[in-house]
Order: structure tokens, then C-alpha cells, then sequence
């Protein structure tokens, strides 16, 4: 198995266990440990202060060291070790430093993933076992890689629901626990001295693209593309944090609220497909525009059309293609920049960003709920996803 499709399947394993624990984790804290929405809220920034200090520290470290997959792969098995005692916590404070432990192993293993499959895109055993043009579909192979990600997320928030309704919240901690470590076991395959570092081969069919790459080498990433994706993950987070509690409010069970967020990630493995094929032809730029408006729309039709089951599920279509939108142009222009030895410290800048958007939104999600109600937080969501929207859309004027 070459290192892309080896990727891919950890990949899929650590998805697939985000797909179980995310849409069912405020639900844990507040029905299993009695905590209050505020408090849900406060543990939530916590881990996007983890995930902060953890992107950055990451990246720089792997650059330092000029190795990735060690850190890699401690990432997997810290955060399997991490929610094993999550599925034990007997109160509200070891949940609490079980998940910050976790956020601290996952930012290794999302910081380090796109330097690494950034480090395969550009390899020669990649090129060469790909067709003659693939240096001219990084979009398209990208989102192709993190598509199937949410494809296995969706299996498991559907999975999820179902086996927190049957057996019980815990379980499907232990779950994760065991998909992390699968995960782990695999990434002890890759190959990373023998794929990643590898320079580009140079010939006709790939040169142009190759001289993009290489003009964009020693840049830093824009500040209007950080500014977006800052607020892009803003609106997200504070709008998924609470959107299971929220969907609880509305009278749907936990079994239809996993179900619905494995709709909207059961879209997002093709609409991601076709965003990444679709910015090769427009441009990632556009295409993160697209993004920020079609999650500005989401959160308009959570606030007036949720209790409405049809429009729930139209609105958890359109929310899969706005999310995949972002997602793989986001990561695909962020490998536009750097050179081989600083792929580290700009996946590590690009998730450092997120973490900190990821942060603020999950603070002001729960906060905001409870001081204003639902009503009042999505409409803030929907008004940061639209300034996102215009970051990028300022971007366009800079960078094709």
C-alpha cells in the first residue's frame, strides 16, 4: 500500500471516531455529569486553547527535528489514551482533563496530516504512480482525501447516535478509543523516508504547476485568508457546539441528531470531491467564498426553519457542500505556501488560526445561548460566516 492510500484509511479511522463523539459530547457533559451549557461552553474554549498551543508547538517542532511521523503517530496514541478515560471519568473535572489531553494529541495528528500529505502530493513515487496530470489536480486529490474523512465521519455520527440510544454514552467513548489506536498501528506503515521530502519530478506536462509552487515558496499565508479562516471556524464552531443541544431543544432524539449531522457529512465526501475539482478550474479562492456564503445561509435556516423536519434536512445538504467548499480549498491553498523543510510551521500557522477561531466559537456558543437564547447566537453565526465570505472574496483581487 503507497503512502496516499495509506493515508487515507487513518484518515478515515480518525474521522470516523470525530463522527462518534462529536454530536454526542455537550450531550455527555450535560446528561451524564449534570453541567450547565455555560460550563460546557468554558471546557469547549479550553480545548481550543489546547488545540492552539498544540498546533503551534507541533509544526515547529516537526520542523526542528526534520521528522513528522514520530509526533504523528504519539498524536494517535495519546488521543486513544486520552478517550479510553474519557468512557471511565467519574466526574465532570477528569472528563474535562481526559478531552484537553485529547485536543493536545489531535492538534499532532491534524497539524501534521496536511504537511504530510502535502509531503506525498509532491512526492516523486507519487507523481510517478499518478497519471500525466496530476500536478494539475492537488484540489482534486485533496479533496478526495479529507472527502472520504467525512464520509467516515458520517458513518460514525450516524453509528454514533444509534449506540448512545442502545447501550450508552460511554460506550461510544471506548469506541473511539479503539479507532484511534487502529489508526496509530497503521501510521507505523507509512513510509516517510523513503516518500516524504522527495523533490517534484519536473517535466512538461507538470512544470507550470511546479513554478506556481516554487514562486509561492518562503511566503507566509495572506492575513485576508488567515482573517476568513478565523472567522470561517468562528461561526462553525459556535454554531456546532450547541447544535446538538439545540436540535435536543427542538424534540428531536439523540438518535435523529446523529443521524442528521451524518447527513450533512455524508454530503460533504462529494460535495468536497467536486469543490476540490471545481477550484482547479476557478480557483481556490472562489470556492472559499463559496464557502463562507453557503454557511452563512445554514445558519439563517437553522434560526428560522430547524423545527421543520424537511427544511432541517435540505438545510444539513446545503450545510455538507458549504463545509466541503471551505475545507479543501482551505487546505489545498495553504500547500501553496512553503517550502519542504517549513511545511510544519504552515500547516501549523494555518491550524493554530482555526484553533484559535475554533476557540472563540465555542465559547460564544454556549454563552451566547445561554444569554440570548438560540435564536440570537445563530444569527451572530450567520453574520460571521458572511464576513468570512468577503475575506475571501478581498483575496481574489491578490491571488489567483
Amino acid at each position: 500500500m503507497n503512502n496516499y492510500r495509506l493515508l487515507i484509511l487513518i484518515n478515515a479511522f480518525f474521522f470516523a471516531a470525530i463522527g462518534i463523539s462529536a454530536p454526542q459530547l455537550s450531550i455527555f457533559f450535560e446528561e451524564e455529569l449534570a453541567t450547565s451549557k455555560a460550563t460546557i461552553a468554558i471546557i469547549l474554549t479550553s480545548l481550543g486553547a489546547a488545540m492552539i498551543i498544540g498546533n503551534y508547538a507541533w509544526g515547529r517542532l516537526s520542523d526542528w527535528m526534520g521528522r513528522r511521523k514520530p509526533i504523528w503517530i504519539g498524536g494517535l496514541f495519546g488521543v486513544a489514551l486520552a478517550f479510553f478515560g474519557l468512557s471511565q471519568a467519574p466526574t465532570m473535572e477528569f472528563a474535562w482533563g481526559a478531552r484537553v489531553i485529547g485536543a493536545l494529541a489531535a492538534a499532532a495528528y491534524t497539524t501534521l496530516s496536511l504537511a504530510i500529505i502535502t509531503d506525498v502530493l509532491a512526492s516523486t513515487e507519487f507523481r510517478t504512480q499518478s497519471n500525466d496530470e496530476a500536478g494539475n489536480k492537488k484540489g482534486q486529490q485533496m479533496g478526495f482525501y479529507r472527502g472520504l474523512g467525512s464520509l467516515a465521519f458520517a458513518v460514525g455520527a450516524t453509528l454514533g447516535g444509534f449506540l448512545a440510544d442502545a447501550v450508552s454514552l460511554r460506550a461510544i467513548f471506548v469506541a473511539c478509543s479503539v479507532l484511534y489506536f487502529a489508526a496509530a498501528m497503521c501510521g507505523l506503515l507509512l513510509k516517510e523516508s523513503v516518500s516524504l521530502g522527495a523533490e517534484p519530478v519536473a517535466n512538461s506536462e507538470t512544470d507550470m504547476t511546479l513554478s506556481d509552487e516554487r514562486f509561492n515558496e518562503g511566503k507566509r499565508l495572506p492575513l485576508l485568508f488567515l482573517a476568513g479562516v478565523l472567522l470561517w471556524i468562528m461561526a462553525h464552531s459556535a454554531s456546532a457546539s450547541m447544535w446538538p443541544n439545540y436540535m435536543r431543544y427542538l424534540g428531536y432524539s439523540k438518535a435523529w441528531v446523529g443521524s442528521l449531522w451524518g447527513l450533512a457529512a455524508f454530503v460533504e465526501f462529494p460535495a468536497m470531491y467536486l469543490a476540490g475539482i471545481a477550484s482547479d478550474l476557478v480557483g481556490t479562492v472562489v470556492m472559499l467564498a463559496a464557502g463562507g456564503l453557503l454557511i452563512g445561509i445554514v445558519n439563517t435556516g437553522y434560526l428560522l426553519l430547524a423545527s421543520y423536519l424537511p427544511a432541517l434536512l435540505t438545510i444539513q445538504v446545503v450545510r455538507g457542500f458549504g463545509f466541503g467548499s471551505y475545507t479543501t480549498s482551505a487546505m489545498t491553498f495553504t500547500t501553496d505556501f512553503g517550502a519542504q523543510h517549513t511545511r510544519g510551521r504552515t500547516s501549523g500557522l494555518f491550524y493554530t488560526v482555526a484553533s484559535t477561531g475554533q476557540l472563540l466559537g465555542s465559547y460564544l456558543g454556549g454563552t451566547l445561548a445561554d444569554w440570548q437564547g438560540f435564536g440570537f447566537m445563530y444569527g451572530f453565526c450567520a453574520a460571521t460566516a458572511l464576513c468570512a465570505g468577503i475575506c475571501f472574496l478581498l483575496l481574489r483581487r491578490h491571488h489567483r
